[in-house]
């Protein structure tokens, strides 16, 4: 299990609907729930399996695992597509919001997914990675990289790995932005 990082919760100032309360301190951060692979090429990605977790009633936080393994490099010819979803009326509409970076670049530059992925065992080092079985396991996104002004707080992110524009593999999870309002009390995040 990846060590936890305790952010103490004090003395800071958050809205709560109706008027400003300097005593509660709030935390913004993305649960996600109900992972599924949808596609698989299997001359490129023979395997792979997307999971959740929470540790624990006192922990909020769901835990990303994702345990796959490639028959090519994971370099940047692979290219990494996320599409984020709004749910509106009981149905996913594609928003404008959507992260396309190569897998090299998503490691080294990307702020949202980037810095989870990279503190993984088996992507520590330089960038290309030959073909192997690749295991992620507690992983989640900094809760300082999400913006205040994130468009909706309910919805679904949808990944897409190509290469030379063909699909390897496809899957999604869905996700809700929530406020974590505590008093005086411990909070834990996986460290990135």
């Amino acid at each position: 299990m990846a060590e936890l990082l305790t952010i103490i919760a004090t003395s800071s100032t958050c809205f709560t609907g109706r008027s400003w309360y300097c005593w509660i301190c709030c935390i913004t951060y993305i649960s996600v729930e109900h992972p599924s692979v949808t596609y698989l090429d299997t001359n490129y990605i023979p395997f792979a399996a997307l999971t959740t977790k929470r540790y624990g009633r006192q922990n909020p936080v769901y835990y990303v695992g994702f345990n796959f393994s490639t028959t090519v490099p994971m370099d940047n010819n692979i290219v990494c597509e996320f599409y984020f979803y709004e749910f509106l009326s009981n149905v996913y509409k594609r928003s404008f919001v959507q992260i396309i970076r190569k897998f090299c670049d998503l490691l080294e530059n990307d702020i949202f997914f980037g810095p989870a992925i990279k503190q993984q065992e088996c992507f520590k080092g330089p960038c290309p990675f030959p073909p192997n079985n690749f295991v992620l396991v507690n992983m989640s996104i900094p809760p300082t990289s999400i913006p205040p002004s994130f468009p909706f707080k309910k919805g679904r992110i949808l990944l897409n790995m190509t290469m030379a524009k063909r699909t390897i593999a496809s899957g999604y999870i869905d996700m809700e932005i929530r406020e974590l309002k505590k008093k005086d009390d411990k909070i834990t995040f996986s460290k990135i």
